[in-house]
């Protein structure tokens, strides 16, 4: 870990030879350092080349806090692409501000007519949070019709991410608001499902979901039998690979109404893999979560029970463009049992929840996933037949 040397005023040709003095006394001293420039106000190329040889010295130097006025001197001179270089954040508080939704890893506000911002956990890494915009670049540029944050700022609840949307609102808030308006917006909810399977995006730098789902099963020690992890490997590695986008959280609460446009804002489980993946997990937040504990609905997704089943039905409908009840209910049988893939691995995917949670889970995969898992495959070969012909990738 890093030590921290704080710069503050000017950095010139006249103190640029003490700055070099003190700062290699504690580098010397205290190991790798990382710059806090909060208090930085203008560098010189005399400065910069203080800098440059620390760089040298280390791994890698990061400038932490710059204000936008030295921001712009590291820019133009090429040392953002020499060092880590992290801009001072702005603070924007959200008290007063409207809340307008509010999901598992941070919540939404209106803080202006045009603008909203979506606040994070306290427990969200950083690094968490800029990665996240850079998977919702990708896949912007891929095609898929999401928010792009332009600002990072902190906020008295914790760090957020700020959108230019106008006059935008959560779908779940429509659904629940103007209920004459159902079939009309439950209809672009279930296309923009369907677009996310119809964009190619492998290769533009996301992981590919079959990889993540595999790399829990090391994390799995104590609550499977060696016996009982290779068949879940088996089993993860004979889903047939896509390279369309995977959502991973696609729900009421992560989409926007922003005028005739629906957008997604939510994009830091984006992956590239087999639409099976996202349609479990939907599923398992449209159906089987509001048959089991009903009264949690309201908190996660913002709308009642029945609104969140109604949805579903309209999606399975669009997506496999047919009527046919027979059809739809055994492509739902194949889905609800590929929600038992996730739920085997809960002890990997949600480390902080309590262990009798864990156990239940494990023991329904162990029951109902283990032996129906080459019927599930089965299964599966129908729906992908149908995926192909409904989606264009």
């Amino acid at each position: 870990m890093s030590h921290m040397f704080k710069l503050s005023g000017r950095i010139d040709s006249v103190n640029a030879g003490e700055l070099e003095k003190t700062i290699f006394e504690a580098h010397e001293k205290e190991g790798e350092l990382s710059i806090d420039a909060g208090e930085l106000e203008y560098i010189s190329s005399a400065g910069l080349r203080v800098l440059l040889k620390l760089r040298k010295k280390q791994s890698k130097l990061e400038i932490l806090n710059v204000s936008n006025d030295v921001y712009e001197i590291l820019e133009v001179t090429g040392f953002t692409d020499l060092l880590e270089v992290k801009k001072r954040l702005r603070y924007v508080s959200v008290d007063n501000c409207e809340l307008i939704g509010k999901g598992g890893n941070g919540s939404v506000y209106r803080i202006s007519e045009d603008e909203i911002i979506k606040v994070y956990t306290e427990k969200t890494p950083v690094e968490s949070i800029e990665n996240e915009q850079k998977l919702a670049r990708s896949a912007f540029v891929a095609g898929v019709p999401t928010a792009i944050a332009y600002d990072m700022v902190k906020t008295e609840s914790g760090y957020g991410l700020v959108f230019e949307m106008v006059k935008a609102d959560v779908i779940a808030r429509k659904f629940m608001e103007e209920p004459e308006n159902f079939d009309e917006y439950a209809k672009k909810y279930a296309e923009l499902f369907k677009t996310i399977h119809s964009v190619s995006i492998e290769g533009k730098g996301l992981p590919s979901t079959k990889s993540i789902y595999l790399s829990y099963l090391d994390q799995l020690n104590g609550w499977y039998d060696d016996g009982e992890i290779s068949r879940l490997r088996w089993f993860i590695e004979e889903i047939p690979d896509r390279n369309t986008m995977v959502h991973g959280d696609f729900h009421t609460n992560n989409i926007m109404v922003q005028g005739d446009e629906l957008l997604i804002i939510d994009m830091a489980e984006i992956s590239y893999g087999n639409p099976i993946y996202d349609l479990a997990s939907s599923y398992y937040a449209h159906v089987l979560n509001p048959r089991q504990d009903p009264e949690s609905v309201m908190r996660y997704l913002n709308v009642t029970p029945e609104i969140a089943m109604k949805l579903w039905e309209v999606i399975m409908k669009d997506y496999f463009q047919t009527d046919d009840r027979e059809t739809i209910e055994r492509f739902n049988k194949t889905i609800e049992g590929f929600c038992l893939l996730k739920a085997a691995l809960i002890p990997a995917i949600w480390v902080n929840m309590p262990d009798e949670h864990k156990k239940r889970s494990v023991q329904a995969a162990k029951e109902y996933l283990f032996p129906q898992m080459e019927a599930l495959l089965s299964g599966l070969d129908e729906l992908s037949a149908s995926f192909a012909q409904n989606t264009e990738v």
